[in-house]
């Protein structure tokens, strides 16, 4: 199993496929590649795509348009990029994934291991086609992300092995002689105590504990350390827990999803995302210490695996520099945790993809991988 990655920061999509295929050497032997692209206008990546669709001589091929990309050990935010790796996989059956969106549940073969999933998310109803997969095989993760450079439906690009479209979504099962670690790192903490949802309606909260969430949020700000209530300032989320016994959940087990609006005569608090009566909530912020703290937390039983062929990493676009205050810090924590220089690609989503437990969920503000080794042999 071999993986190689490349990075072009170049603008003329000829020049930026041909820096691709010298660094990557490509030919003959690609199973998979996947492209992911900073484009200048709608054009140059459908032209872009395209080219590179043609180019690397892939068996299969998925990527989409981003609004930054990942790649040799760097994080290419706010210009034009180019990130691709190629996988020659020996002994992988490689599957392109159809139809999932449109009726009827599907079927995933008993073998599978991990499906990559691209998607846009004007077009596409993710949380629908996860469900699907979710009926499908329990426990088989989906890893990806949603395309994050268009802003408006029709704008992004998506590529596979039918050709571009700019709409809908593109992904690959693997199966067979294959390995894939998958690691979520939410970078969020907890604040508060849990609460129960006692009335909602689609994603306001009218009652926790049935009590008024407006009230229980000014007590938990009350409550709170100098340091938390200047996060909360900047922003409050909501972890929507995967369980429903309190005692199973904790750091990593929750959804978090941003809290878009307060009503102060009703109470009521509305959330990005449709709510569910008796699921458990905890209020939760976002800081750039704990998010590093946390993927290298995650990333340490690696230490004691074999180094890996490759990974794709499929980060938040509310991540990256701004966030962290430094450049490369998401993709600088995965090389040192894997032991090197390890062929890398992803981007900056407007949405990740990833499991929690055994069923698979669309994220927000995550780190989000897939860290493949050839599969070991039973003794």
């Amino acid at each position: 199993m071999e993986f190689r990655s490349a990075v072009s920061l170049g603008t003329e999509s000829h020049l930026i496929v041909k820096d691709i295929c010298d660094q990557l050497g490509a030919g003959d032997g690609i199973d998979l590649a996947m492209v992911f692209v900073r484009p200048s206008d709608e054009s140059s990546a459908e032209d872009l795509l395209k080219e590179l669709r043609s180019s690397l001589g892939a068996k299969h091929i998925i990527g989409c348009t981003a609004g930054g990309v990942l790649g040799c050990g760097r994080e290419i935010e706010d210009v034009v990029g180019t990130s691709v790796i190629a996988a020659s996989l020996p002994g992988v059956v490689v599957e392109p994934i159809a139809g999932v969106d449109s009726g009827g549940d599907e079927t995933l073969p008993e073998d599978a291991r991990v499906c990559i999933l691209l998607a846009d998310p004007f077009t596409t109803s993710t949380e629908r086609v996860l469900q699907k997969f979710n009926r499908a095989r329990t426990g088989v993760p989906v890893i990806g992300g949603l395309a994050s450079w268009g802003m408006s439906p029709g704008q992004n690009r998506l590529v596979s092995d039918d050709g571009v479209a700019n709409s809908g979504f593109v992904g690959v099962v693997l199966r067979g002689s294959v390995d894939v670690d998958v690691v979520v790192s939410q970078g969020c903490r907890p604040v508060g105590e849990t609460y129960t949802v006692t009335s909602c309606l689609g994603n306001v909260i009218s009652e926790l504990d049935q009590e008024l969430p407006i009230q229980i949020l000014e007590q938990v700000f009350a409550d709170a350390s100098q340091e938390d209530q200047s996060l909360m300032r900047s922003g409050i989320l909501v972890g929507r827990g995967v369980s429903r016994d309190r005692e199973t959940l904790g750091r990593g087990s929750f959804l978090v999803r941003g809290v878009i609006g307060a009503d102060r005569e009703s109470g009521a608090i509305s959330v990005a995302d449709h709510m569910k009566q008796s699921e458990i909530v905890q209020f939760h912020v976002r800081d750039a210490m704990t998010a590093r703290d946390d993927l290298e937390m995650l990333l340490i039983p690696q230490a004691f695996e074999d180094k890996p062929s490759g990974v794709l990493l499929f980060t938040c676009n509310g991540r990256g520099e701004r966030f962290f205050g430094q450049p490369n810090v998401d993709v600088t924590i995965v090389g040192k945790a894997l032991g090197g220089d390890i062929p890398l690609a992803g981007f900056f989503c407007g949405g990740e993809i990833g499991p929690i437990g055994h069923s698979n969920f669309l994220h927000g503000y995550t780190a989000s991988m897939a860290i493949f080794r050839p599969a070991q042999l039973a003794n």
